[in-house]
């Protein structure tokens, strides 16, 4: 609401002289108890369906009317959320939200929630498909929810909501001006609504932005001071940018520390893949200070980690810092068939054909002998490049 400039026309409002209109008062009451009945009943529901159907076969169940329910896309959403277990379920989950929201009637339920229920089904979707590295489906998925949303001024921190994982997305795009004009938009609506857990963040998500532009002095100084005042969750994510930002500024030990406490928090919040990536930062750190064997354990096992989830690209992208390891130890077999291994990964996933030449050629260069720990250093490079310019020529 706005005040009027002109004070003298206010008129004093007294609440306790307005009565409420008994027909809206029963129709707010009767829908807040359908709502908890759906609530405590879809839990049930949900998990059968889902546990007695094959996940190939789980977009059928949209058309069961009993899912048909604002208590079933509650718990959809909250087993979407779930994305550290397994990535590729809250993927299926999400888009059987999806199809679940789009499939309730219009007239089920007042306009504004039902745009609610829809929005958010479908930033799930987004941030599962993020999650997975889909970042151009991502951002359609959030386009799609930000559609719904932006009809109605009373959601207002919905939109922000939406915006926010909109910005995160932007960043992997490279498309950071964009990403950084929401991230000030949604700061604002956040602080408005004193939403003080999403507005710090929006702080974390505007460092990593810089760490993505490449400017890591600068991530730092944003990143240094916001850990020591975060909360776990966030202080737990500041860790892993912070430790990423001192391998490339050239201080390892520092950002072994850094990958440390990280781990330790996302475990402590059972955050399992985190834990992972955090696990690949410190092998990252350990060959660069030297540590060879140490590093392989930690880069073999965070490896093995992101093939059993499906990352693909990131399990190639942390074998190649393997490769690396191997060759300095002069186990050129080992780097040789690890080399071979990601390019047969990277083929069957269809990554982008420029990464598999570029592996194939270094594989190639393993056997003939004329690779070099810089030069598979220059190929992991190239390929973590591909992510935000895939249409990048790879320069020898």
């Amino acid at each position: 609401t706005r005040l009027m400039r002109n004070h003298d026309n206010l008129v004093p409002f007294d609440r306790t002289r307005r009565r409420p209109d008994p027909a809206r008062l029963a129709e707010f009451t009767a829908t807040a108890r359908r709502l908890q009945h759906e609530r405590e009943s879809s839990i049930a529901i949900v998990d059968r369906l889902l546990a007695e159907t094959p996940r190939g076969q789980w977009p059928s169940l949209a058309a069961c009317e009993e899912l048909l329910t604002n208590g079933a896309l509650e718990r959809l959403g909250q087993l979407a959320d779930n994305l550290e277990r397994d990535p590729g379920q809250a993927l299926a989950i999400a888009e059987l939200a999806t199809r679940i929201a789009d499939a309730i009637p219009d007239d089920a339920y007042p306009k504004v929630m039902l745009a609610q229920m829809r929005a958010h089904a479908w930033k799930d979707r987004g941030r599962a498909l993020c999650y997975l590295s889909r970042h151009e489906e991502s951002l359609a998925a959030l386009e799609e929810a930000v559609r719904r949303l932006v009809p109605f001024v009373v959601l207002a921190h919905d939109l922000a909501v939406v915006n926010f994982v909109r910005a995160v997305v932007l960043q992997h795009l490279r498309r950071f001006h964009e990403a950084q004009a929401l991230l000030a938009e949604c700061r604002a609506v956040f602080r408005e609504h004193g939403d003080w857990r999403l507005y710090g963040k929006c702080t974390l998500a505007a460092g990593n932005l810089l760490v993505r532009r490449g400017d890591y002095a600068g991530a730092r100084d944003v990143l240094g001071p916001f850990v020591r005042r975060a909360a776990p969750e966030a202080q737990a994510i500041a860790r892993l940018a912070l430790g990423w930002c001192e391998i490339h500024v050239g201080d390892p030990e520092e950002a072994l520390a850094h990958f440390s406490a990280a781990i330790s928090f996302y475990r402590q919040l059972g955050w399992q893949l985190e834990a992972v990536r955090a696990g690949y930062g410190t092998g990252s750190a350990m060959l660069r200070l030297g540590r060879i064997d140490e590093a392989i354990t930690e880069l073999a096992s965070a490896r093995a980690q992101f093939l059993a989830r499906d990352l693909v690209e990131e399990a190639g992208l942390c074998g190649l810092e393997l490769v690396e390891s191997h060759l300095l130890r002069g186990d050129v077999d080992e780097a040789r068939t690890l080399a071979s291994a990601i390019v047969r990964e990277f083929t069957a996933a269809s990554l982008n054909r420029r990464a598999v030449a570029a592996i194939a050629s270094l594989k190639d260069a393993i056997a003939a002998s004329s690779a070099t720990p810089e030069s598979v250093r220059s190929v992991q490079m190239y390929v973590a490049s591909l992510r935000t310019d895939p249409e990048r020529e790879f320069v020898h």
